[in-house]
């Protein structure tokens, strides 16, 4: 399997705290772009308008907008992704442990899944290193 350098990330996640510490966790990547976003409705709109470059890569959560009240889920986000920029991968960040949907993430094209746990980044940083070129800073 080739690796793709990694150079620019989205993490749509509805939380604050959870943006909060997953920006944190990959600024051990030097030269890696973060752009945040609290909806899959914003990152699509900003895509879609041609504001923000495509990524390499998303981080989503599967319980999205839940704030707001809309009800999309990050399967729903997941397959608009997928037609808007079909070459950025996309990795499930959530709590949800349902086989079902996480069988449903992959077939609709989800790089990987990831249940939010204590090892969660550690799975992260397994997959990262598995699917693109990364370099942590010394």
């Amino acid at each position: 399997m080739t690796t793709k350098k990694l150079t620019s990330v989205f993490i749509v996640e509805d939380s604050a705290i959870e943006r909060s510490m997953l920006t944190d966790h990959l600024s051990k990547y030097p030269n890696l772009e973060i752009k945040e976003f609290s909806s899959g409705d914003a990152c699509l709109k900003e895509l879609i308008l041609g504001n923000v470059q495509e990524p390499d890569l998303i981080f989503m959560d599967y319980f999205l907008d839940s704030a707001i009240g809309s009800s999309k889920d990050g399967l729903e986000i997941l397959s608009k992704l997928q037609e808007i920029c079909p070459n950025t991968k996309v990795i499930m960040l959530t709590s949800v442990t349902n086989e079902k949907v996480k069988e449903l993430a992959k077939q609709k094209g989800a790089l990987d899944y990831v249940v939010k746990s204590a090892v969660s980044y550690q799975q992260l940083d397994s997959v990262l290193q598995k699917h693109f070129e990364l370099q942590e800073q010394n």
